[in-house]
Formats: structure tokens, C-alpha cells, sequence
């Protein structure tokens, strides 16, 4: 089975297609590509690719702390935000973590090989996967660390500012660090009115992690952030591997930060092709679909003796990936999961599920 979304090799190397063949809705990229300005930024830096790369990324963190109203010293650039979850994990050392699920899988794996004890908080489908607030702050009290991913992968739940105030004022008072992934804020309206990155200066516990991957769809050069105090980067960063941000990668997050007129494009376009999909896939018969806030979307399979593992491998052989969730905690093979993508990918998505179930 393919542990995370947007494995199109193995796809490839399975359905024997070629990767112009495939349809991704397994990974929750932007659809609309990377900016165009990516491919002018590569050439101008490609004659650099044979000095070392800047290992602090300091021309970045100065534009990026700039953007987003931090100082650079509230910022550490990773390679990708998954290599942070785990410089995070090691570098605090917690003796238990509390992971609300089903969500992204790197919570638990970096727990489990720093030998932290960790406690699952499950959310249930009859409330839309809705993480009861009551009961994560109870389950808090107990540990040293607590992962939120918000929006949540895979079940699309977001927790607002105002819920998030509430666990922010348990933080500050209880010994315990909260680290908030956003990576796919960017894909939610009214997320620069959601997004705690500002509060990693106010609150001394709390660690925020952005990603460029999903939102300017650059997985392929892997690079997101990790925003807080300055003792807690001073702290955590002697754990990142040197050099492990790589010049390209660099240049590129310094520029498209400043691209506003992509920035807002995407955001028009995923809003619009979001509202779409889910009123489309809500008509399929056998079908659930689960209220989406970003840019990807829960389904639940009705039919009986169908399984989501059996629909992976079906559409597969279409040229269409999705994300088979039978593997997530909390969730079993009756889940799945699909990314917005462009009209006219979605049609031929939806056309293929109702032929298929």
C-alpha cells in the first residue's frame, strides 16, 4: 500500500502508465502549478549549484520573517515541514504526546522513534470528525506535547481562532507545548484570520508549521517553516541536518512569497473548484462526502462488500490516484480521499467513481 499521497512511481511502476497518464488527486497540491515565475528563478541560480547553499537560509528568513510580521529570528526553514516534525520531537525530547485522529501519520512516527508515549484523542464520524475542545484540553493536561493539525488531514476539520485562543490561554498556563501544523492554512478562507503565527511571540510554547509544498505546489524542491520563540528555534535547530535546505529551493521561497497576483488567483480558484467538487461527489450514490475547509476532501464508501483499497486499485488502473485513508488511525478501509484539482480533471474523477461503484 502507498503510504502517503502523490507516490506516481510506484503508480507507474504498477499500472505500467506513464506519468503524463496519471491523474494525482492522492496529493493535495495546488492545481494550478507552481508559479510561473519558478522556471525564470531555477535558471537565474542553476550556475550556483556548485557552491553549498546558506545553511542559516538568512536572505530567506529575512523576506519570509518580513511577509508574515515575525523577526527571522522567530524562524527555522526546513527541509519540507516533515523534517521539522521530527528535529521538533528530538530536540524536545517528550516523555508523552497527545495526537487528535485521524491526522497526518509523521505525528506518531517521530514519537515513536524518540520512544515518546503517545495518546491518540479520536474523533468520530457521526460529528464530522468535529476534535472536541473540552476533551483535548483534559487529554493535555497529562502529556508534554500536543500535535494539531489545522486544517486537519485528512478529514478537513479546522478549528477557529477563537477555539484556538482557548487552547493557546491552556498552553500558557499548563506545561505542556503545542505544535500547530497549517499546511494547508493557505487553501482556507479567512485563513490570515486563523493562522497563530503571530502568536509564537506572545506564547512561549508554542510552535507553528507552514509549508510552500502544498500551496505554490513545489514538493518536488521541498520546503516549509517552523515559526516560535527564539529559545525554542535555538533549541531545536542544532537537531536539522547542515545544508539541508538547497540553494534552489531557497531562491525560489524567497521570490514567490512576493507573487501576490498568484496568491490570490489560487485562493479564487481552489474556493470556487472546492464548492464544486463536494456538491458533486455529495450526489454519487454509495457515497459520503465530508464538509472540506482546505483543499482536499473525506469520503466515505457506502457500498457494501467495496472497499477503499479495492477503489484505489480500480481507479488506478484509469490513470486516476487516490488517497486509500484505510491506513490513518481512527479510520479503516471504507475511507478515502481526494484533492481539488481542475475542472475538468474533476469531471473525469467524478465520471470514473460512478462508473466504477
Amino acid at each position: 500500500m502507498i503510504e502517503h499521497g502523490g507516490n506516481i512511481w510506484q503508480a507507474k511502476r504498477e499500472y505500467g502508465l506513464e506519468v503524463n497518464q496519471i491523474l494525482v488527486f492522492s496529493a493535495n497540491i495546488n492545481p494550478l502549478g507552481f508559479p510561473k515565475s519558478l522556471k525564470r528563478i531555477i535558471s537565474q541560480n542553476i550556475e550556483k549549484l556548485d557552491t553549498y547553499p546558506d545553511p542559516e537560509c538568512s536572505t530567506l528568513k529575512i523576506k519570509l520573517a518580513k511577509s508574515i510580521g515575525l523577526l527571522p529570528e522567530n524562524l527555522l526553514i526546513g527541509n519540507g515541514s516533515v523534517e521539522l516534525i521530527y528535529s521538533i520531537v528530538k530536540a524536545l525530547s517528550p516523555k508523552s504526546v497527545l495526537i487528535p485522529t485521524p491526522t497526518f501519520s509523521e505525528y506518531e512516527k517521530a514519537a515513536k522513534l524518540n520512544k515518546a508515549k503517545f495518546i491518540f484523542l479520536p474523533s468520530h464520524e457521526k460529528e464530522n470528525f468535529k476534535i472536541n475542545l473540552k476533551k483535548l484540553l483534559t487529554s493535555a493536561s497529562g502529556v508534554d506535547l500536543v500535535f494539531l493539525c489545522n486544517p486537519n488531514n485528512p478529514t478537513g476539520f479546522l478549528f477557529l481562532k477563537d477555539k484556538l485562543m482557548t487552547v493557546l490561554s491552556a498552553c500558557k498556563k499548563k506545561d505542556w507545548i503545542l505544535v500547530c501544523d497549517e499546511a494547508f492554512i493557505d487553501f482556507v478562507k479567512d485563513g490570515q484570520n486563523i493562522t497563530l503565527l503571530r502568536e509564537v511571540t506572545r506564547v512561549k510554547k508554542l510552535l507553528v508549521l507552514r509549508s510552500f509544498t502544498k500551496f505554490f505546489a513545489l514538493p518536488g524542491l521541498r520546503i516549509g517553516y517552523l515559526a516560535a520563540d527564539k529559545r525554542l528555534i535555538d533549541k531545536i535547530s542544532p537537531y536539522q541536518p547542515p545544508w539541508s535546505v538547497n540553494i534552489l529551493a531557497q531562491q525560489v521561497a524567497s521570490e514567490v512569497i512576493k507573487d501576490k497576483d498568484y496568491i490570490r488567483k489560487s485562493k479564487e480558484f481552489i474556493f470556487k473548484e472546492r464548492e464544486f467538487l463536494f456538491k458533486e461527489l455529495e450526489k454519487i450514490k454509495n457515497l459520503q462526502a465530508f464538509p472540506p475547509s482546505a483543499n482536499f476532501i473525506l469520503c466515505r464508501l457506502k457500498k457494501a462488500g467495496f472497499n477503499s483499497t479495492v477503489l484505489s486499485k480500480k481507479l488506478g488502473k484509469l490513470g486516476i490516484l487516490i488517497r486509500d485513508c484505510s491506513n490513518f488511525q481512527g479510520l479503516d478501509n471504507h475511507y478515502f480521499r481526494v484533492a481539488v484539482r481542475k475542472r475538468e480533471e474533476n469531471l473525469k474523477l467524478l465520471a470514473s467513481l460512478k462508473k466504477v461503484l
